[in-house]
């Protein structure tokens, strides 16, 4: 009787575990989760890539918001194009790709570890970074809601 008691009191302790773990294991759902924002991503980089900082705040949700480097935060679609229209001002559009991914989260809110590197016109290396980016669903669609970015040491 003690050791059926013993081991009911250790699958008891067990089953939290196993019910957090459940949702992390599902590959169907968190493959097309990390494909579709990976997709989000490509977007985002298609938009820079033209110099469509317009498009890039409409991926944003609406309290969405940049965390950037030595800066002060960014919040809402149109200061975050604006913030990119003002820092690329008079430029070529610069090229960037991300790398590394690491996904954590569910059907409804992600965060995404990743790096990214930024190139200009030429193909020369600007910047290097890791970044955290909180993504939400809204409206079925995945929005970026937190971006935050620091460069590696060079």
């Amino acid at each position: 009787m003690r050791q059926i008691r013993r081991c009911a009191a250790a699958l008891a302790a067990c089953l939290p575990l196993f019910a957090f773990a459940a949702p992390a294991t599902a590959a169907g759902s968190q493959s097309q989760t990390e494909a579709a924002i990976k997709a989000e991503n490509a977007r985002w980089a298609e938009a820079f890539g033209r110099g469509d900082y317009e498009a890039i705040g409409r991926l944003y949700t609406k309290d969405g918001t940049l965390l950037p480097p030595g800066g002060d935060k960014v919040t809402g679609g149109s200061a975050i194009a604006e913030y990119f229209t003002k820092g690329y001002a008079g430029a070529k559009p610069d090229t960037v790709s991300f790398s590394h991914y690491e996904f954590y989260g569910n059907d409804r809110i992600v965060t995404e570890v990743s790096d990214a590197e930024v190139h200009d016109h030429d193909g020369k290396l600007k910047l290097r970074a890791k970044q955290i980016l909180v993504f939400l669903k809204e409206g079925g669609a995945w929005k970026l809601h937190r971006d935050i970015w620091n460069d590696y040491a060079r």
